[in-house]
């Protein structure tokens, strides 16, 4: 611990920009009094740099942790960036700060059964297990040996700031297991850099505090890009059941010999499943929780509900012991925990079955010609996680550029924290002059109009863009559906020919390819900027549109085609429908219509991303007018509305690239 520290022994640049020392200052103070604070402001005004100056003093002095969490590598490498720049310039001694980027076992894995398996994290953590209790990795053997079993890490101390690919390629190079190395690191660093799942999955929470070796109460939270905390926290809190998995239960109980009894119970779900994906078309349906049970209980010849947990911890304990015995006899640690999860699933189906929390479904998906099905069980409050997250630690710092303030803080309880919130709005760092933001007149994507004649329209208002663009272009849909529209043959023109027309490339968005295969293509999309321009066609609220930059020409004009509402599918009505009892008929602006402007605003936000960027954002679709108070502060001052007559984008934005 050290004494008497200011935000200002740990800000590394010469001077602050607007409002940066001010807002400093109100985090800092915030923080020291444990309040939870919420920063809303523009990329460009420097929010990683001003969370650290403000934090490290309050973390150094009561000797707490700050755990930094971010969506992507790519916002938690510039967190360590900025440590590195921290690190440099404070004084020798007791200043110095540490760092360390950490990622899940499946990214830091070295060994190659492991990864050839493609395994999901908790067959991963399975498998991991049985591999380093057998001695079959020899990644683990080589660290453990070489530190003593783990005793003797001093000569592995990095001399500053480090994050996860740096961690890999030295523990290519020594052939060390890199996911272990850091899980040792992390009791003895005071800022972790990590995703939202360490801290907001139950399932991870309390292990990994555990190897920080401290409490919540000990730690400052610091949370990224926050608005995708309320989906996180509804996903950490859902449960999934699907075939493959039953049948991966019916394997390892014929391994392991269970009774008759319980294979016919995973036989009858299996089956119930079978006939429902024969049924059903693609989409949700709701399940009768309570009904479904109680049909369930009947055909395991159950007198009632009370006799299910009894069920399934005899299945479980049978299961124990004869997991156990196997172990013995084979010698071999046996890694089947496909049971356990599916007793955990049963229970969690009893014990929220009557909750109106939870929304229970079957979910059916085509991918070509092959048809998938889903049982869920699907959380609809993010505040069963988030509210003990923010009322327990000893301060959490949200960011964010996007969200909503009165819906955020609601959704997430964030502001019941009995020692107060403190709410902080930046102001835009952008000159006006760098900004054209136009809302369309004449377009409108709603169902109904989704027609050839809108289609139309809608490219010939996006080839005006085109052609008065000197650089990158980046198109996000509201939709696949509305992305399939505008790429489809047989529009004359077609989208692609039009982008051609004008030297530019065509980047079209997949959902089914890979990270790396991703990044490839937005490389190479960036790279165009400087080869006469490209357009990235994509959809709002995908990978693409949301924690990407595109900074100068990677992306001089972003163009929203319609307001990515979600489909009005049981799920969202039903998270409309108990939004609306708990926040006072408010659940369409909750559920519907805040995370669809929050997939628009993040959109928009692509092509400007520094002071000096210049752009044009683009709204097409005449509903962005209704509902102009939900588009961010900093682009809804600049916004004008653009008539439908041919020409008028076309003047308007080649006059804003002249000037």
């Amino acid at each position: 611990m050290i004494k008497n520290s200011k935000y200002s022994q740990f800000f590394p640049y010469p001077s602050f920009r607007l409002e940066q020392e001010e807002i400093i200052e109100k985090i800092e103070r915030s923080t020291r009094l444990n309040k939870n604070t919420l920063l809303v402001a523009p990329n460009g005004t420097g929010k990683t740099i001003m969370a650290l100056s403000a934090l490290l003093p309050v973390a150094l002095e009561r000797g707490l942790k700050i755990i930094y969490m971010c969506r992507t590598h790519t916002q938690s490498d510039r967190v360590i960036k900025e440590l590195k720049k921290i690190h440099h310039t404070c004084p020798k001694g007791n200043l110095r700060v540490f760092g360390l980027s950490i990622r899940g076992r499946n990214e830091m894995c070295l060994n190659n059964t492991l990864l050839r398996l493609k395994a999901n994290p908790s067959e991963a953590m399975a498998i991991c297990k049985s591999l380093r209790v057998n001695k079959n990795c020899a990644f683990y053997r080589n660290i453990k040996t070489s530190t003593n079993g783990f005793k003797n890490l001093d000569m592995y101390q990095f001399t500053e700031p480090v994050n996860a690919e740096e961690l890999i390629k030295l523990c290519k190079e020594k052939r060390y297991c890199p996911y272990f190395l850091s899980k040792r690191f992390l009791k003895d660093i005071p800022i972790i850099v990590c995703n939202f799942q360490w801290i907001f999955n139950p399932d991870i929470h309390f292990r990994f505090l555990k190897l920080l070796d401290t409490s919540l109460e000990k730690c400052i939270l610091v949370i990224d890009e926050c608005h995708n905390i309320i989906d996180v926290a509804t996903q950490v809190n859902s449960e999934k059941l699907i075939p493959y998995f039953l049948t991966s239960c019916l394997n390892d109980m014929y391994d392991l010999r269970l009774s008759e009894k319980y294979v016919q119970f995973v036989n009858f779900l299996k089956n119930h499943l079978s006939q429902k994906i024969r049924d059903l078309r693609s989409g949700e349906y709701a399940i009768n929780a309570a009904e479904f049970l109680s049909n369930l209980c009947k055909r395991l010849k159950l007198k009632n509900f009370s006799e299910f947990p009894i069920f399934l911890m005899n299945l479980l304990t049978e299961y124990d012991s004869k997991k156990e015995s196997l172990k013995k006899s084979d010698n071999k640690e046996v890694s089947k925990d496909n049971i356990k999860y599916l007793v955990k699933f049963w229970m969690r189906w009893r014990e929220k079955c009557d909750s109106k929390k939870f929304f229970f479904c079957y979910h059916v998906k085509k991918s070509g010609s092959r048809k998938f099905i889903a049982m869920e069980i699907v959380a609809l409050d993010p505040r069963d996680i988030t509210l003990q997250i923010f009322k327990k630690s000893y301060a959490c710092l949200n960011l964010t550029g996007t969200v909503n303030p009165y819906v955020y803080k609601h959704l997430t309880g964030l502001h019941w924290k009995k020692e107060g919130y403190t709410e902080i709005i930046a102001q835009s760092p952008f000159n006006s002059r760098n900004i054209l933001a136009l809302i369309t007149e004449g377009v409108n994507t709603a169902k109904d109009n989704r027609n050839p004649f809108m289609y139309r329209k809608i490219l010939g208002k996006i080839e005006e863009v085109v052609a008065n663009t000197p650089a990158n272009i980046g198109i996000f849909c509201a939709s696949y559906t509305i992305l399939k529209g505008l790429t489809d043959k047989y529009h004359q023109p077609d989208i692609e020919s039009i982008i051609r027309k004008y030297g530019k490339r065509v980047y079209i968005e997949e959902s089914n390819i890979s990270a790396s295969q991703n990044s490839k293509k937005l490389e190479n999309f960036k790279k165009a900027s400087k080869e006469g321009g490209a357009v990235l066609l994509g959809v709002c609220g995908g990978r693409n549109s949301e924690g990407e930059d595109y900074p100068g020409d990677f992306m001089n004009a972003v163009i929203i085609v319609g307001i990515p509402y979600h489909r009005p599918t049981p799920r969202v009505e039903a998270k409309i429908k108990y939004y609306n009892k708990e926040f006072h008929n408010k659940g369409w602006m909750f559920a519907y219509l805040n995370p669809a402007m929050q997939r628009a605003n993040q959109a928009s936000g692509r092509p400007i991303r520094k002071e000096s960027d210049k752009g044009v954002i683009v709204f097409m679709d005449d509903r962005f007018k209704d509902k102009m108070g939900w588009i961010s502060e900093w682009v809804r001052k600049e916004i004008k509305l653009v008539l439908d007559k041919k020409g008028i984008l076309t003047n308007s934005i080649g006059k804003f690239w002249r000037t």
